[in-house]
């Protein structure tokens, strides 16, 4: 619902609550009135019609005659007070109009680009498989849908337009193109404003007893909207026989990221597509990337242990510093993991030479610098890319 339909709305609601109450309110007054203004008349024409007999008659029409007004004035306050309560029941039901309106707002949809978007996962899967390029260009589609422009939609926007709108969270879309198969002849070609845009997190989490076979379990999101990859730059070449090899080169290719699963544990990890090497071809391509420590050398535990500065052990426990039980959260680790991802092409534009597809990750989370066993965390969303000659 648009800012314009919501005021519309609140202002007819308004006006409706008002015309209710004065229409109301006019329609009581007129019935007392009337019974005010009927009741004196009737009563006079009686009176000139019978004529005094004795004083005792007289007086009676006298007094009648006196306690007339006074019955008028008392009608007269409850015309008023009934008027004033249909005010009151006026303005109430306006209130109650605007309240409604106001809520309605309140729960509407936040904004367009935190809608969620078409799951991707669904690509890679055997009936993924099977449906091949239609279905990727449907989840594409639903990716565009989601209020997301065109990368010369974007760039035309000046800084306070992007500002708060989450347009900085999200990958260009491609409108024009089609077919997802860019022909591109043997050579050495550049990837420019590579973007990745996750649309779902899972950790696989180890087996229980209520649930023995480890799987991948849906995630709440902790971070704010920063942790769509963008700016990449990346080499391609395209072998004589149509292979692909593509090797990232520098970039926002990082991004701090927290999840919560439902149990309450939370699981940070650095998503990251850093030193990326695929191979494939115009379709499909797979590789692998490193995945930087989440903190580094220099950070400090709260013992004030550190990898590369702080504390070698625990200053509580100088005696058993050295022993087993504490090697691990004493000894800081820095060193990076290995994750792999696979990308399927969607939607290309042979003239701008703009690519997109989806793509499916499988990466570890933070060890806490060693001390933990890390999780696997899946990523999967849609990815957008520029192929010019080298």
């Amino acid at each position: 619902m648009s800012q314009n339909s919501i005021a519309k709305t609140a202002v007819a609601s308004v006006c409706i609550g008002v015309t209710i109450g004065l229409v109301a309110s006019s329609a009581a007054t007129n019935l007392h009135a009337s019974s005010a203004v009927s009741t004196p008349v009737a009563t006079r024409s009686a009176v000139m019609a019978t004529p005094a007999v004795s004083s005792v008659s007289s007086n009676s029409r006298l007094q009648s005659q006196i306690a007339r007004p006074a019955m008028q004035e008392s009608e007269m306050v409850e015309v008023t007070a009934s008027s004033a309560n249909w005010g009151i029941a006026a303005l109430a039901s306006a209130s109650a109009a605007v309240g409604a309106v106001l809520f309605a707002v309140s729960r509407r949809a936040t904004s367009g680009y935190e809608a969620v978007r078409e799951d991707p996962e669904a690509v890679f899967s055997n009936a993924g498989r099977a449906l091949g390029a239609a279905v990727l260009s449907a989840a594409v589609a639903g990716s565009a849908s989601a209020a997301s422009l065109t990368f010369d939609e974007i760039q035309s926007l000046s800084y306070l337009e992007v500002k708060g709108s989450g347009l900085a969270n999200t990958c260009p879309v491609i409108t024009e193109g089609s077919g997802n198969k860019l022909n591109l002849k043997s050579g050495n070609y550049q990837i420019n404003n590579f973007c990745l845009e996750p649309s779902s997190f899972q950790v696989k989490v180890p087996p229980t007893d209520a649930k023995p076979k480890t799987e991948f379990e849906k995630t709440q999101l902790m971070t704010r909207l920063t942790y769509t990859l963008d700016g990449i730059r990346a080499d391609l070449q395209v072998g004589g026989d149509g292979s692909w090899t593509i090797k990232e080169k520098d970039g926002i290719d990082y991004a701090a990221t927290t999840v919560q699963l439902a149990g309450g544990e939370r699981v940070p990890f650095l998503f990251t597509v850093k030193n990326l090497e695929a191979k494939g071809d115009a379709g499909q391509f797979i590789g692998q990337f490193d995945v930087p420590s989440y903190r580094g050398a220099t950070f400090l535990d709260p013992k004030g242990r550190g990898g590369a500065t702080g504390y070698d052990t625990a200053v509580a426990l100088p005696a058993a510093g050295d022993s087993e039980e504490f090697a691990k959260e004493n000894s800081k680790s820095t060193a990076s993991g290995v994750g792999t991802i696979a990308f399927k092409v969607a939607k290309v534009d042979a003239e701008t030479g703009e690519i997109a597809g989806v793509f499916e990750s499988i990466q570890p989370s933070d060890t806490d610098l060693g001390a933990k066993v890390p999780k696997d965390i899946k990523a999967s969303g849609v990815w957008y890319g520029q192929i010019s000659p080298a």
